[in-house]
């Protein structure tokens, strides 16, 4: 007796800190009862969505089509009186215009400036080659004279 009364005393701190048997079914308890909660919660709000569908499928697409028979003759008149506005822009814009006597005038004016100007600068670039020419013949001239005072053959 004392011995069994021993073995029995050598596994009460076993006993008493051994909470794995109740925590397992504390645990099984809450995830009952949070997956029969969460179940009912997932099927109504599941319903709710079939049933906002539903009406939605019925409901609308007789609305949708109704609508859009209505708004797309709108649309297309709409289409057809811009295309139409195009058009006139269109041949506005294709017309041509004989300028005014103004400009004409001024282009006339522009284009003798022009002529003007090639002219003068023309006759600058003619002088200079003119310039070079001369510049040319005294130094050949002056090499010349050099080599005779100096008697040096060519």
């Amino acid at each position: 007796m004392i011995s069994q009364f021993g073995q029995e005393l050598y596994k009460v701190p076993h006993r008493i800190l051994d909470h794995r048997v109740f925590v397992n079914g504390e645990i099984e308890s809450f995830l009952d009862n949070f997956e029969v909660k969460r179940n009912d919660s997932e099927v109504e709000k599941l319903f709710q969505v079939t049933e906002i569908v539903g009406s939605l499928k019925y409901d609308l697409s007789e609305r949708c089509v109704a609508l859009g028979n209505e708004k797309l003759t709108q649309l297309a008149t709409s289409v057809n009186d811009l295309l139409s506005g195009v058009d006139a822009l269109l041949d506005q814009a294709k017309v041509e215009r004989t300028p005014s006597a103004e400009l004409q005038e001024a282009r006339r004016a522009r284009e003798q400036r022009k002529a003007e100007f090639v002219n003068n600068l023309q006759h600058g670039y003619q002088r200079l080659d003119n310039s070079f020419q001369e510049k040319e013949e005294e130094i050949a001239e002056l090499y010349s004279d050099l080599q005779l005072k100096l008697n040096i053959t060519k």
